[in-house]
């Protein structure tokens, strides 16, 4: 009993999905499209790639959102910029998203189960792809992932021999399964974006039992030391808020934040041994790359007739400044080019685990663009939306990110980022930047150790400390 209390309070349904029907052209018959990813359908979800801070008024002006910055409104700004990713999805992977809908519904309102629309075939065209299902780069492989338990799913009979048990509980762990697999699988790089990036607890320098024992980050590092070791070139690239959404100082986020500096430092830690075996002229972070997104902007940013904040606010802080994180709400993966993980899922226990927050991710590839079968050069949609990515995060194109596991590429990257960090700290920013990443402000010895980066004990126009800290009285499942 107290267990389910905890979970009805403590966790929640994380799913972000919508699932609608479309015409199909030519036909009577209707076909499924749905969307699934990070967004979630409340205010302040949408942007651009400009995340224009103070100038909303034509685009945010009934769409104002701000949850960093204690202080500011709707009549003096800064709203809070967002990132986040989602997909459009048709075809069987789109039926596979109704059908977690109606095995959530089943199961959460079983009297109302009459009220399910019934999809047949002499109504819907159950087999239609969609209109986008061939384009130049090919036709997509897909496949639904989740998290989720018995208590919020009616699990399909016929496959429960896919699912995992705990204390009486049936769980489907499919999105974590699917992270270790394309992990494993990896040939030259892995690029993440998460809004939290903690994990594999039992591997760290401190704090061992902590509740988040999934093992995507040392999945990562094995993947790198095994790289290492056969003399490939192998690098990971991960981007995560500057910090949690909210008050920096919280006691739930610093506590995030420790946990994430945990989990950080085990991993460059692994890699530092690795390099020292080998006797490897390379640092922990030719490797393994951690970035955050910020907007910087100038006065002629602010338009006419916006009210100046308190100025003892921290909205009075950043007007002075011209500057806020861009939040990462993101939950991303692309292996190779080849493949891509896009969903609801962080990378934290909570989601990954199973039997906490529920939630539904989407992994695709393209069979016809496989890097493997193209000398290693991948040409297909996944790499076309990792650049145009990398466009907006680093400014624009160069050549250098072609190949993310080059040195090239990450000594680009390296430089880019660093202009942009010099930039979003210096105290007044002079010309306009369309630069948004930066390196997260850690410090990474070459023995693996992780400090604050000199000048970012704090989080820029807060008393937040970059490294966090323990709070020892929040519930162990609460912020893991």
């Amino acid at each position: 009993m107290v267990e389910n209390e905890m979970v009805e309070t403590m966790y929640t349904h994380h799913q972000k999905c919508v699932i609608a029907d479309a015409e199909v052209p030519g036909s009577a018959l209707l076909r499924i499209v749905a969307y699934i990813g990070g967004i979630d359908l409340t205010d302040g979800r949408y942007d651009t790639p400009e995340y224009p801070l103070f100038n909303y008024q034509a685009t945010h002006g009934q769409d104002f959102y701000q949850n960093c910055t204690p202080g500011a409104s709707l009549e003096t700004g800064p709203r809070e910029p967002w990132h986040d990713i989602h997909a459009r999805v048709e075809g069987p992977a789109a039926r596979d998203i109704l059908t977690n809908f109606t095995d959530r519904w089943s199961k959460q309102a079983e009297d109302k189960i009459g009220s399910l629309i019934d999809i047949t075939e002499d109504e819907f065209d159950l087999e239609n792809a969609g209109e986008a299902a061939e384009t130049e780069a090919g036709a997509w492989s897909a496949q639904i992932f989740r998290s989720i338990t018995s208590d919020s799913c009616l699990f399909d009979p016929d496959r429960l021999d896919t699912l995992t048990g705990k204390r009486g509980h049936l769980i489907d762990d499919s999105i974590m399964r699917a992270y270790i697999q394309q992990i494993r699988k990896a040939d030259h790089f892995i690029y993440l974006e998460n809004q939290y990036f903690m994990g594999s607890a039992y591997a760290w320098k401190r704090e061992r039992e902590t509740l988040t024992k999934h093992t995507v980050p040392r999945e990562i590092v094995s993947k790198i030391v095994e790289k290492m070791e056969s003399g490939e070139r192998f690098t990971c690239y991960v981007t995560i808020p500057m910090y949690p959404e909210g008050d920096p100082t919280s006691m739930a986020s610093q506590e995030i934040l420790y946990w994430q500096r945990c989990t950080m430092e085990s991993m460059y830690w692994r890699i530092a041994n690795a390099i020292q075996e080998k006797g490897l002229d390379t640092h922990p972070t030719d490797y393994l790359m951690f970035f955050c997104l910020g907007k910087r902007e100038t006065i002629e940013d602010i338009p006419e007739g916006l009210e100046e904040p308190d100025p003892d606010t921290p909205a009075g802080l950043v007007r002075q400044s011209l500057r806020h994180p861009v939040y990462v709400h993101s939950k991303l993966m692309i292996v190779d080019d080849d493949y891509v993980i896009v969903g609801s899922a962080n990378i934290n226990q909570r989601s990954l685990g199973g039997s906490r927050d529920s939630e539904i991710a989407i992994g695709a590839f393209q069979p016809e663009h496989l890097s493997e079968d193209h000398g290693g050069e991948p040409g297909g949609d996944v790499h076309t939306f990792r650049m145009a990515l990398w466009s907006a995060h680093l400014g624009g194109h160069d050549p250098a990110y072609m190949v993310p596991s080059s040195q090239e590429c990450v000594d680009k990257v390296r430089e880019v980022t660093r202009q942009f960090q010099e930039v979003y700290s210096a105290a007044n920013m002079e010309e306009q930047t369309k630069v948004h990443m930066m390196p997260y402000p850690i410090l990474v010895h070459d023995d693996g150790t992780v400090e604050t980066e000199p000048g970012w004990e704090m989080f820029p126009d807060t008393d937040g400390l970059v490294c966090g800290q323990k709070s020892g009285v929040l519930p162990g499942n609460l912020t893991t």
